[in-house]
């Protein structure tokens, strides 16, 4: 039976209801609206828990029309503190909840046809259909995986994962009483103990009395602690003069940061079932800040109509991926030097030599995944960070199986993912 004549055909079939599948839906109803499109999710609902923040110079002009709408917040631009370096950045930020995000794409999701299934998990994919769990087959010209990382590392210890370090964080979104005294978002702030890594307070004023505020760390180990983090968003908003406050929502993550063969769209992107999202590859390995390559790849999926070969939507799809396959390496290569070169406590000087050197445009860059062969060497070409240790950094380049018994430093990718993360 082919999906020309089933009753349960589409021409987009998408696994997945995060991020990525959100643009997706976005970039078809804007390119194709007679599209139609079918959305599996699991969970009872989209979008899951996050709060999704990128730099709106990231999008490009062809895509700025669709991602508009999503945008519930933003800001002229963002600041760093890190160990008295204090820098206002010139780059406006913007910021999506899962809430807002969801809410857009059902609407948009509306003006055309196809549908959405909550509760819903996915047993097989195949490139023209799909079978539940429950045994229901659904065919579409295109099926689109974009699952997020569960479903391309298992979590389990074993001699075939990928080296990684892990970023990590628990935010609570509070109500004060009291204006917060800072406008733009703090991207980075590591005025807390530097114990468990590179750790820092990051802050998004939302209105003048609701603000994100994040105890993150990048770390050698997934565990995370949400009372340690609780206690140390406490201090953070003592020391700002806020002692009245209440959470009004949570969110957490522990983000792999691939510094061995991971995921990447030049190994996946050929695959017979379109990766989408983590399970592609399309994420910035270095920040976690997804956004620009999930809503690039959104963009090239909805510019080959659904009609054409199949065969020239995954062409379009692997010529973009090469785009990256050098900037995702460059990226490995950054954690490799963060987590295997720099003692944790000393880790911070990296952050604060990038921001110190790199001009707004450079930074600009990096975040969308777009940086130049010039600036990656401004990045990494410079007065080395205290505390190195090249033994651990040479280390890191044997076989997982040999790394495991010599070294720390490798251990299992966490199954879960930073807000910013694309599934």
């Amino acid at each position: 039976m082919t999906a020309q004549h089933s009753p349960n055909a589409f021409d987009y079939l998408l696994v997945g209801g995060g991020l990525q599948a959100g643009l997706i839906v976005m970039a078809l109803r804007h390119q194709q609206p007679t599209a139609s499109i079918l959305l599996i999710e699991q969970a009872d609902k989209l979008a899951g828990n996050h709060t999704w923040s990128f730099h709106p110079d990231d999008v490009p002009g062809s895509s700025r029309e669709w991602v508009e709408p999503l945008i519930q917040y933003r800001w002229d631009a963002c600041e760093v503190r890190l160990s008295g370096l204090e820098k206002r950045i010139p780059l406006a930020y913007a910021t999506t909840s899962s809430e807002h995000f969801a809410s857009v794409v059902k609407r948009r999701m509306n003006d055309g046809p196809g549908k959405i299934l909550l509760g819903t998990s996915v047993a097989e994919l195949m490139p023209d259909r799909v079978r539940t769990q429950s045994g229901d087959v659904r065919y579409a010209k295109i099926v689109i995986d974009c699952r997020g990382p569960n479903n391309v590392h298992s979590g389990q210890r074993g001699t075939d994962k990928p080296g990684c370090g892990f970023q990590k964080f628990w935010g609570f979104e509070v109500e004060t009483q009291v204006d917060w005294p800072r406008q733009s978002p703090t991207i980075m702030d590591d005025c807390v103990d530097q114990t468990d890594g590179f750790r820092f307070i990051y802050s998004l004023p939302l209105t003048p009395r609701q603000i994100l505020v994040e105890d993150t760390r990048f770390s050698s180990t997934p565990e995370l602690s949400r009372d340690e983090c609780l206690a140390n968003v406490r201090e953070y908003l003592h020391q700002l003069g806020m002692d009245d406050w209440r959470i009004r929502r949570e969110e957490n993550g522990v983000l792999p940061m691939p510094y061995q063969a991971a995921a990447m769209p030049d190994r996946l992107a050929s695959r017979d079932v379109l990766a989408g999202g983590y399970a592609g590859g399309w994420y910035h390995a270095a920040t976690g800040y997804s956004f620009p390559m999930a809503v690039a790849l959104a963009q090239t999926i909805a510019s080959v109509d659904a009609d054409e070969a199949t065969h020239r939507v995954h062409a379009a799809v692997n010529a973009l991926a090469a785009q990256h396959v050098t900037r995702t390496r460059f990226a490995r290569f950054l954690n490799r030097l963060l987590f295997c070169l720099v003692k944790p406590k000393t880790r911070y000087q990296i952050f604060r030599r990038f921001y110190n050197v790199l001009p707004p445009a450079a930074i600009a860059r990096f975040y969308a995944h777009r940086f130049t062969a010039r600036d990656a060497m401004r990045i990494v070409v410079g007065m080395p960070p205290r505390g190195l240790r090249p033994i651990h950094f040479a280390q890191s380049f044997l076989p997982p199986r040999k790394q495991t018994q010599t070294s720390k430093f490798l251990s299992p990718v966490h199954p879960s993912a930073r807000s910013e993360v694309v599934q």
